[in-house]
């Protein structure tokens, strides 16, 4: 497939695909579809036409709420159509198996009457669902349409200049990520922090500066705090020492956990024990979850422990844990990444240490610039023309996002490779913000809305995970194949391109892949929280029963951690969300048994469910549950 056309059209693609198949499976009964076919296929450039200025609306954000709902509508009626072909492919290929498995029972003619009545039967429901499926189509095309101003709504040659574009930049980037950049390289104005954070895990230092002093402790379990406001950068400065080669010299054993708003110490030790064994637990004991820690780090002579994203302020909770650690006989250093400075305070009265904290201030002005430059100008001869203006221009807009590296780098990148005029209008237009400083999410908006369609979705997908989950290529991959976000005939071909571009364009960022250790990519806090901000209709994380509140029934795509604080009543609850494609039930340890066959229910009346991963079901008759879901394409069961 050619690469120009991977982005915006692939959506008539996969509608193209769809009536292939269905009047390949209708051939015998052609005359009764042929006009609906017909109708659908006329359709598909008038869809590619709608769409790729109504996917790329940043220039018209106002229209946002009203886009999205049509869009809904839209992916409805895509949604609709290609059930009904899967469900008559599925139906065909069990009506073979059975005139298999029957042989030569029955007689000839009977057996021709069955498939003939089967076949009209099977027809008649595609056709009907065909043609609804072609009514909601034309509707909501038209609805865009008439949605559109008519400043927006582009010409042929127009389309194909604006798919040209967006195929060069993102692929050229990409490419020139890959080669010339690492994490490391776009990690500037932070070699003081980063320096003082190291040698207080392999050597406790007594600083002159009293913003970054700490203290060695008498005790085994020791940390530090990382504290600034959401955006400034905490998280990225905490993965750039948890990979530094100095710190992975020095410690046997690392583990990295998301915290997050659940500060439950049950799951923050099963979650320790399972990054350090590397396999599921499931023990709810503190003092059994102990005892497997110690067996596997008692010979180690240092353990890393990052705990991130941390804001419990509970005293009892954090005694609570720090007990547990303390019982493990080996020298244990935490680093935790906290918005709030009354978490570092509490942590340091805890551990009897007094300002053992880093505050993460944002960056100097020149640094932010430095960023900015760095990722917008790269391409640019300091010689050029335009160079000058470009550097003034950039400067402007950097202090007008105050100093916050998330959103410098989303609009470097926006900006790259972009013109002079450009530039300009992006200054101009950060005044409509409605803000003395931009909020992050409305810079991200703009630079998410320039994704095509298939990269948007792919990214608002890994908002199920949790936050710094390491997905592995290969994983990912297929994950977004299974679920229905890139069509089974495009395959691992587009989702590794899509991965790239997403990397490439800031999304996601790319750690390891050098001396034979394989490649992960992590989405920093800020990515994870407009993901979840963005997907709010689709994808869902459960992390408590009070979720389960903020669910919309139009959501297709769900994760859930900490079932076994869930009640039958509340698992009930998702027996509403009728549309469900994705279902990932993350290790809880031990589970009712009447809240496990709940769920199993659950999974039974998800109708259009691709992907299936849980290690819950150890007690229900599972497959009796799966053999009437007809679209499931994967099935990953842990039995505990």
């Amino acid at each position: 497939m050619d690469l120009v056309f991977a982005g915006q059209s692939a959506t008539d693609e996969v509608i193209a695909n769809l009536i292939d198949k269905a009047s390949s499976y209708l051939g015998s009964n052609p005359d009764r579809l042929q006009e609906s076919m017909r109708m659908l296929r006329l359709k598909l450039p008038k869809m590619r036409d709608t769409l790729i200025p109504a996917q790329s609306r940043e220039s018209y954000s106002g229209l946002g709420v009203l886009l999205d709902e049509s869009l809904w509508r839209l992916r409805d009626a895509v949604e609709e159509l290609e059930d009904a072909v899967d469900e008559h492919a599925y139906h065909e290929k069990k009506t073979k198996e059975r005139e298999v498995s029957d042989g030569d029972l029955g007689s000839s003619f009977s057996k021709m009457k069955q498939r003939v009545i089967k076949s009209l039967a099977n027809g008649r429901t595609l056709e009907r669902r065909l043609r609804k499926a072609i009514e909601a189509l034309d509707m909501v095309i038209v609805d865009i349409a008439k949605r559109l101003p008519s400043d927006v709504r582009l010409t042929q040659e127009q389309l194909d200049q604006h798919r040209l574009q967006l195929y060069r930049r993102t692929v050229d980037f990409t490419q020139r990520y890959f080669m010339t950049a690492g994490f490391k390289d776009r990690v500037l104005g932070r070699e003081k922090e980063t320096d003082v954070i190291v040698r207080w895990l392999i050597d406790p230092l007594d600083d002159d500066d009293a913003e970054t002093q700490v203290s060695p402790n008498n005790h085994h379990v020791s940390v530090m705090s990382i504290v600034g406001h959401g955006g400034v950068g905490k998280t990225t400065l905490a993965q750039l020492v948890y990979n530094d080669p100095r710190v992975r010299d020095h410690f046997d054993m690392v583990a990295w956990l998301c915290v997050t708003s659940s500060f439950d110490v049950g799951r923050i030790m099963r979650e320790i024990v399972q990054c350090v064994t590397r396999s599921p637990c499931s023990s709810d004991s503190l003092e059994n979850m102990q005892h497997i820690l110690q067996d596997k780090i008692n010979s180690t002579k240092a353990f890393l422990l990052v705990l991130d994203d941390v804001w419990e302020e509970n005293l009892h909770e954090w005694e609570k844990l720090f007990s547990v650690l303390r019982g493990i006989n080996t020298r244990i250093k935490i680093l935790l990444t906290t918005r709030t400075q009354s978490v570092a305070t509490l942590v340091e009265s805890v551990t009897g240490c007094e300002d053992q904290h880093l505050r993460l201030h944002e960056l100097e002005e020149n640094g932010n610039l430095q960023i900015f430059c760095q990722l917008a100008l790269a391409d640019l001869n300091e010689r050029s023309e335009d160079y000058a203006e470009l550097q003034s221009i950039g400067a402007k807009i950097v202090k007008k996002l105050g100093g916050t590296p998330a959103a410098i780098k989303s609009a470097a990148y926006l900006l790259r490779v972009r013109s002079l005029e450009s530039w300009r209008r992006f200054l101009h237009g950060m005044d409509n913000f409605g803000a003395a400083v931009p909020n992050i999410m409305d810079v991200l908006k703009i630079s998410y809305y320039r994704l095509s369609a298939e990269l948007q979705s792919c990214f608002r997908y890994c908002s199920l995970f949790p936050k710094n989950h390491p997905f592995r290529k290969e994983e990912l991959v297929r994950a977004w194949i299974w679920s229905g976000l890139i069509f089974p005939q495009f395959g691992k071909k587009d989702g590794e391109l899509y991965l790239a571009q997403l990397t490439a364009n800031l999304f996601l960022d790319r750690f390891g892949g050098e001396n034979e250790e394989p490649a992960y990519y992590v989405m920093n806090d800020t990515m994870h929280d407009f993901a979840t901000y963005i997907s709010q209709g689709e994808c869902k994380r459960l992390t408590e029963a009070a979720d389960l509140r903020n669910v919309k029934s139009s959501v297709r795509h769900i994760s859930i951690a900490g079932i076994n604080n869930f009640t039958v009543v509340d698992v009930k609850e998702l027996l509403r969300l009728t549309k469900l494609r994705t279902v990932i039930i993350e290790d809880c340890g031990n589970v009712e048994e009447d809240v496990v066959y709940a769920m199993a229910e659950v999974v039974k009346n998800s109708k259009s469910l691709r992907l299936l991963e849980c290690s819950l079901f150890k007690m229900c008759h599972l497959p009796d549950r799966l053999s009437s879901l007809m679209h499931l394409r994967h099935v990953k069961i842990s039995m505990l």
